[in-house]
This record gives C-alpha cells, sequence and structure tokens, in this order.
C-alpha cells in the first residue's frame, strides 16, 4: 500500500510538473504579497496596540479682598484692621496640575504657590495609578483620604470647621485602592505618613490639610504615621435628576512621638512612644435637580503619647504653615445646602447659593464649641468663578485674629465671640 501511493505521488508530481512550477512562481507571487500584507496589518495592529500618553495640563490662579474689624489691641491685628476694615486686595494661590493615562496607567499631580505667611510652596496631591478595569483601580502617591463627604463637605471658600480638624479634602502619602461596582462606592487606603513631610522625615505644617504635627514650641512633638482608612458609599438614583448618597467613613492610625527636632533643647522624655487615632463619620449627599444638600456627623478621638504629667486633652495640628491646638475628643456635625441656578446674563452662566454651617463640640467641660455660619454664592463665567462670602462664626480659624486666643482656637476656643467678615474670591481656572 505505501509502494502504491509512492508511485501515484511520483507519477502526478512528473505530469504536472510545468504546471507545478508555473504555480510554485505564482504562489511564491502571491505569497511574498501576502506576507506584506501580513507585515504591514501586524505592524498596524502593533501600532493601534500601543498605549499612548495623554496628558492633560491646567492650572488657577486666584485672588481674595476681605473685608473684617476685629478691635483686637495687638499691634499686628490694629495694623491688618486699618488694612482690612476697607478691604484689602491680595493674591491667594497660583495651582500647575496635570492628569492623564499611558494605558491602563494613570497619574495626577498638583503643586501650589501660596504667599510666604501660608506656607509658601507645597504639592496638593501625586499619585501614579493602574486602572484594572472601568471599576477598579489602585493610587500610589499623595492622594485624598477616602473620609465623608468627597470632594468636599462644604460648598464655600471658608470651609466648614470639619477641614480646620483634619476631617475635609485630607491628603496624605500612601496607597489608596477604589471600586465602584454599580452604584457603589468603596475605598480603603493605608498612609504611611502625611503628604508635609520631608526628605528626613521631619513633619512641618507646610502643607496644604490640616494634620498632627509638632507645635511651634517644640513641645508638642506627635506626628500621625500608619494610617488605615475606609469608605462605603451607595448612591440611589430617583430620576434622571435627582439622587441620594448614604455613606459611613473610618480611619484609624497611629501616633507617635517623634522627639525633639531642635537638638539644642532637652530630648522629650516621651520620645518614641506610641498611641492611636482613630475617627467614623456618617454622610448623606441629596441631589434634586440643581438642588444639593450635604450633611454629615463625624467624632473623632486623638490620644497623644506625651510624657507624664502633661495633658492629653489636645493634640497641635497645621497646616499653611502655622499651628493651633485641637481637642483631642470631638463631635463634628457639618451642613452645606446649595442651589444652582443657569443663567445668560453676559458672560455668566451660573450662580449658586450656598449655606455652610458647622459645629465643633469638645469633651472637655468648659471648653467653648466652634461654631460658624457662612451664606454666599459662587458666580461662574467661562473659567472665572467667585466665590462670595459672608461668615459668621465663633472659633473658625480663618476668622480669628492672631493674638494670645489663636493657639487653643479648636481646642479651649476663650474668648468665644462672634465675628464676621466678607470675603470675595475671584480665581481664573485654565
Amino acid at each position: 500500500m505505501a509502494k502504491l501511493t509512492t508511485t501515484l505521488c511520483l507519477i502526478l508530481a512528473l505530469v504536472g510538473m510545468p504546471s507545478a512550477f508555473a504555480q510554485s512562481d505564482s504562489v511564491e507571487s502571491t505569497d511574498a504579497a501576502a506576507s506584506d500584507d501580513a507585515s504591514e496589518s501586524a505592524t498596524t495592529t502593533q501600532q493601534d496596540d500601543e498605549p499612548t500618553l495623554d496628558v492633560n495640563v491646567g492650572g488657577s490662579i486666584s485672588f481674595n479682598t476681605l473685608f473684617r474689624n476685629y478691635g483686637a489691641d495687638t499691634p499686628f491685628e490694629e495694623g491688618a484692621d486699618r488694612v482690612l476694615s476697607d478691604g484689602a486686595f491680595t493674591f491667594d494661590t497660583f495651582r500647575i496640575n496635570a492628569n492623564g493615562s499611558y494605558g491602563d496607567l494613570t497619574f495626577s499631580t498638583e503643586y501650589a504657590i501660596y504667599p510666604d505667611a501660608f506656607g509658601g510652596l507645597f504639592i496638593h496631591h501625586g499619585w501614579v495609578g493602574y486602572a484594572f478595569s472601568d471599576a477598579a483601580e489602585v493610587q500610589v502617591g499623595v492622594s485624598q483620604s477616602p473620609f465623608g463627604i468627597q470632594p468636599f463637605a462644604s460648598s464655600s471658600w471658608f470651609f466648614n470647621n470639619t477641614y480646620y480638624v483634619g476631617l475635609e479634602d485630607q491628603y496624605n502619602s500612601g496607597v489608596k485602592a477604589l471600586f465602584s461596582p454599580g452604584n457603589w462606592d468603596i475605598q480603603t487606603a493605608y498612609y504611611m505618613n502625611p503628604a508635609g513631610t520631608d526628605f528626613f522625615g521631619t513633619t512641618t505644617a507646610d502643607r496644604y490639610s490640616y494634620d498632627v504635627v509638632p507645635g511651634a514650641d517644640n513641645l508638642r512633638n506627635t506626628v500621625q504615621e500608619h494610617q488605615g482608612n475606609l469608605k462605603i458609599a451607595r448612591t440611589f438614583v430617583h430620576g434622571d435628576d435627582a439622587s441620594t448618597k448614604v455613606g459611613v467613613s473610618g480611619q484609624i492610625g497611629q501616633l507617635t512621638n517623634q522627639g525633639n527636632q531642635d537638638f539644642e533643647t532637652p530630648e522629650d522624655p516621651a520620645a518614641g512612644n506610641t498611641d492611636w487615632h482613630g475617627a467614623y463619620a456618617v454622610h448623606v449627599q441629596q441631589q434634586l435637580g440643581g438642588f444639593e444638600a450635604k450633611l454629615q456627623f463625624a467624632q473623632q478621638n486623638m490620644n497623644p503619647p506625651v510624657a507624664d504629667g502633661e495633658s492629653t486633652d489636645f493634640v497641635t495640628m497645621g497646616a499653611y504653615g502655622g499651628t493651633y491646638r485641637v481637642a483631642s475628643d470631638i463631635d463634628v456635625y457639618s451642613t452645606s445646602l446649595s442651589y444652582t441656578i443657569p443663567v445668560d446674563i453676559g458672560p455668566i452662566s451660573a450662580i449658586a447659593p450656598h449655606y455652610d454651617y458647622s459645629q465643633v463640640v469638645k469633651d472637655v467641660d468648659g471648653w467653648n464649641d466652634n461654631v460658624s455660619h457662612i451664606l454666599g454664592f459662587t458666580t461662574a463665567a467661562g473659567p472665572l468663578f467667585a466665590y462670595t462670602d459672608l461668615i459668621i462664626s465663633k472659633g473658625h480659624p480663618f476668622n480669628q485674629p492672631f493674638d494670645e486666643t489663636f493657639g487653643g482656637v479648636m481646642a479651649q476656643q476663650a474668648d468665644n465671640e462672634w465675628r464676621t467678615a466678607f470675603n470675595i474670591n475671584i480665581g481664573l481656572y485654565f
């Protein structure tokens, strides 16, 4: 059978040889063309599959005009009152930012320039991420901590008191994971340390968001480290223009006494000691057409590792190059109401009236609450945004004189006086 098969093959080959050669030339030519097409197709496919770098660069510059008169009797405040009683127009901040992607890699960063009196230069945020899908991403770097209503629990330029105790628009350094299956918003993070830490690990108050930092008098040497966050929220859609987002947040971390950074002073006897801090919040966001309501309750507990005999009733927090004391155990109530009204008045496209209310209640008898009422509106005109705000408050850090009362503004809040200020912030965003 094998011999028969071999013989038939030889006969067919001999009979068909001329045609075979002709076909061979044709096939070779066809194969060459097919090979070229395949090579071009492969190159095109490879080019199509190659990710491209997509970068968007932007920024903002803003200015403030502030009117207030505290009647304080310190030389600094007397001078400030003379200037600010009639309003003062001054530079607020310049920011440059970039965000984009390279395939599944994502990134976002922003650097801020403030006046020297407010800390000067520091990073706002900066992270690199990987998107596993449209519903899952991991970010490494300085990112917004997953806690409470985001991006802001307030609507005004002054912010609510939640920000000034480190529980709103907070940024830290570490790893964050975000999951958004369906209508869920699930975020978890581990932060090794806050954003305002220099190369040698020394924590300073030159930063955007408030954290526990060493005190200006070098008597409080406590810093935040090794913090874990978890936020779970779900959005309930009630129609085309109505929704409710309900969520809970929690964080827990370590407070470390890093010892004196000034080697000319004696070492803190509690140097190296650690303890813990924690906070939780429940929050609701309601949207109905142009109306938005943001409601939040938070509780924060700090346990500073200090030397024997020192008070644990407060910690020192800082940002913008300055520090003040914050009560260790607090309840924080925050409310923000706003309504966006589309308009067509020259370049103005929208006006959004808003009202922010917040209150900080301390656990120490005799320490006064911090209370603020902020009434104003935001105006949008193309790339221009203007915040116009009237604040009436007791113990709001940005509506408090820089006198002997400021150091305890979020702790004892000793003077407990109502103060009023009017501010207009005009920003160009590009």
